[in-house]
């Protein structure tokens, strides 16, 4: 039986409210590389969690790990490293993908990542794409789809992204109209919505509201008519105009707040009176009121472990894990956060 020793105050603490499906810190070993050095045309082994879906049989180059993590400020803090992808589709013709839990009926999806373009290395006068969203994962993803493009502006001296929902027809892309700076990190969010016809892709580029409201996109595009029945993976493409760039703090998920993470000031207590404890595997919270209490229980990556109601009081906690936890508790339309060490 499992027990909590520790429910305290601090000051802060990264948590995101929302269904996180996958975050991708690249906290592996450097040297290293995501999706392994085979030379055949996929790779079912890969390497840190990445397979490869397509390469240029006989080509060994791969997709590096770097030390160090891109940072944006208001966003949470970034832990382990960070990838690179060389501009090099000849170096380097490699594609990988990395599985985060199947759903089928989710019809909204949105996923986020760090970006810093080095330089124009590759980069062209027309739109080519480098990051999105798997219908499928493993050693054939053919279904891509919100797909993240670049091209060069201002005659190489700045980039444009910009977005297309899928391949199907003859699609376009709809660009961010603004001039992005090499060498600047900017956060990338891209929505991917099946569940309109045709289905619709949305970028934003630095935008508000991180953890809260989602804004209007940037640039929304549904110019291509096949479809998703599935969301599956994340995928990195190297092909003919994909930039030289670092990638970090990859995330996906059914919210925009649980891709948009933020740090959670968890000193507040809007609950007079809240008490924690806990001993052999059971969580009590109690308040001076009877009422019913929400109780949410998230790891520090953000996703959420836990969710129920209590009318006595107490949280069987029992099943969970050693480690930190981020407990939200919810009376009354007041709330309350506390940080505990699960051992």
């Amino acid at each position: 039986m499992k027990k909590i020793y520790t429910l305290a105050l601090i000051l802060f603490a990264s948590l995101s409210f929302g269904q996180t499906l996958l975050y991708e810190s690249f906290d592996y070993s450097v040297p290293g590389n995501i999706g392994g050095n085979t030379t055949t045309s996929s790779d079912a082994v890969g390497a840190n969690n990445w397979l490869t879906h397509s390469n240029t049989s006989g080509n060994s180059g791969t997709i590096d790990l770097a030390s160090g993590s891109l940072s944006y400020t208001g966003l949470m803090a970034p832990v382990g490293n960070k990838v690179t992808i060389v501009g090099n589709n000849t170096t380097v013709p490699r594609d990988v993908n990395r599985a985060f839990t199947t759903t089928t009926t989710a019809t909204t999806i949105y996923y986020s990542l760090l970006l810093k373009v080095v330089d124009n290395t590759q980069l062209a006068a027309s739109d080519a794409y480098f990051f999105g969203i798997g219908g499928a994962a493993g050693t054939s993803v053919t279904s891509l789809g919100a797909r993240l493009g670049i091209k060069s502006s201002n005659s190489g001296a700045n980039f444009r992204l910009s977005i297309q929902n899928n391949s199907g027809g003859t699609p376009t892309f709809t660009e961010n109209a603004t001039d992005l700076t090499f060498g600047t990190t900017y956060l990338v969010v891209v929505k991917f919505d099946k569940g309109v016809t045709p289905n619709a892709a949305s970028l934003w580029v630095n935008p508000t509201g991180l953890g809260g409201t989602e804004p209007t996109a940037n640039a929304t595009n549904n110019s291509g008519n096949a479809s998703l029945s599935a969301f599956a993976s994340v995928y990195i493409r190297n092909a003919s105009g994909t930039p030289k760039a670092e990638l970090d703090e990859i995330r996906v998920g059914e919210t925009w707040a649980a891709v948009t993470a933020v740090p959670l000031a968890i000193d507040q207590n809007n609950i007079v009176g809240l008490d924690i404890f806990s001993k052999n595997g059971v969580l009590t919270v109690t308040t001076p009121t009877l009422s019913e209490k929400e109780v949410a229980i998230y790891d520090l990556l953000g996703k959420q472990v836990k969710n129920t109601t209590t009318q006595n009081n107490t949280v069987n906690v029992a099943d969970l894990t050693s480690g930190i936890y981020i407990i939200k508790v919810s009376e009354n339309g007041q709330s309350a956060t506390r940080k505990l060490l699960l051992n």
